[in-house]
């Protein structure tokens, strides 16, 4: 995650709310936590594969007609909460599927709500009537983040695969904005709707929604058939320019700018200020605490039957379930040896990213090196940064 709006403009406005209280990052700035050495994990948790979607880019392929056996049961999830609770991890993420959809939603957001865990949703939006936004906000969820894909309905509606789901989806995210909730907007980039970037930072600002939070597409799940799809390096560029000159230009307005899923943007907001050394010394001693690539290390994930991943998007690679160990000895006590190789991976990578100058704070993608490489330690082929050393 790269908050242009701190790195740019000195502003993050969203994540001072999530910000960790505890233990290191006690002595950190409010709004420097997301980049603090910190490693107890942000987890996401994906409680069902069932969805009211059908969504082109899933990575987790989830279904309307998902069965539910092999979820794990409340008590189990209960017993989850609980241990990531006693590790004071700083985020909990309830995702899916879609996570309303989850019987056993509310009961895991509230009983997080009284273990004291910071919990937000990410969500399709269009479950969230004014009931449901009541709820969310008595449950204690901190943040709630709809993805919205196109301003125009018909092309999300397309990329979302049912009719009506854009207007859903911005009611949805208009209930829990207007119960008080803090709100964000979120759009996964393809060759499809990169060109719609400033529509939707307007359409977010239009809505007093404070939050605009760009994805990259990574090849998982249904998203890997959309690997074609991906954006070219140029637009990719296109993008972050765009992102970086409308954070400083918007810094007096409620709107927090960031990408994620994209270590590189990091690198390349460096080779943008490279004729303000003041300011890219500051971007630097930001990225370089936050780490790059946060698999294995700053995040996590549980699927819906309890298997540990270093990250959502890496399903291949299982480092333990919660049925069998909890989940602070799986990342903590006893790691596996797939889970120490994520770790220390970074002294081992191939390629342009291996001997890339800014190896330290980003280190490329490592699920698109898999998908495109077959090879976690190889090079990210996606790389937006310009050298002639890059392979194509």
């Amino acid at each position: 995650m790269i908050i242009f709006s701190k790195a740019l403009a000195d502003r993050a406005t969203v994540w001072e709310a999530l910000r960790a209280e505890r233990e290191a990052c006690e002595a950190l700035p409010a709004d420097l936590v997301r980049f603090s050495a910190e490693k107890r994990p942000v987890v996401m948790w994906n409680l069902t594969r069932h969805c009211n979607l059908a969504c082109d880019h899933c990575y987790i392929d989830a279904q309307e007609q998902a069965s539910r056996p092999g979820e794990l049961t409340l008590e189990e999830g209960v017993g989850l909460i609980d241990d990531l609770a006693e590790m004071k991890v700083p985020v909990l993420i309830f995702t899916g599927g879609e996570p309303l959809m989850s019987r056993n939603f509310y009961a895991y957001a509230f009983h997080a709500r009284e273990a004291g865990l910071r919990t937000v949703i990410s969500t399709n939006g269009t479950l969230i009537t004014p009931q449901v936004a009541g709820l969310l906000r008595e449950a204690g969820i901190k943040y709630v983040g709809v993805s919205i894909d196109s301003a125009r309905p018909e092309v999300h509606d397309r990329f979302r695969g049912v009719s009506g789901a854009f207007a859903r989806a911005m009611e949805g995210l208009k209930n829990a904005r207007d119960a008080g909730l803090r709100t964000g907007l979120r759009i996964t980039l393809t060759a499809d709707n990169w060109h719609e970037v400033p529509a939707l930072l307007d359409l977010a600002l239009e809505e007093g929604i404070p939050r605009f939070c760009l994805y990259h597409l990574v090849p998982t799940g249904r998203g890997a058939n959309m690997a074609g799809k991906d954006v070219t390096p140029e637009q990719r560029r296109s993008v972050i320019r765009f992102l970086a000159e409308a954070a400083q230009e918007l810094r007096d307005r409620n709107i927090e700018i960031l990408t994620t899923d994209s270590p590189m943007d990091g690198a390349y907001l460096l080779e943008l200020l490279k004729e303000e050394p003041e300011r890219r010394e500051y971007v630097h001693r930001l990225l370089s605490n936050a780490g790059g690539c946060s698999a294995g290390a700053k995040v996590a994930n549980v699927s819906p039957t309890g298997d540990v991943h270093p990250c959502h998007f890496m399903p291949q690679v299982v480092v333990g379930n919660v049925r069998q160990r909890s989940f602070s000895d799986i990342w903590i006590d006893n790691p596996a040896p797939e889970l120490l190789a994520m770790r220390g991976m970074r002294e081992h990578l191939k390629g342009a990213c291996g001997s890339c100058e800014y190896l330290e704070l980003c280190g490329g993608c490592r699920q698109k090196a898999f998908h495109y490489r077959g090879d976690l330690l190889e090079e990210d082929p996606t790389c937006l940064l310009e050298r002639s050393s890059k392979v194509d």
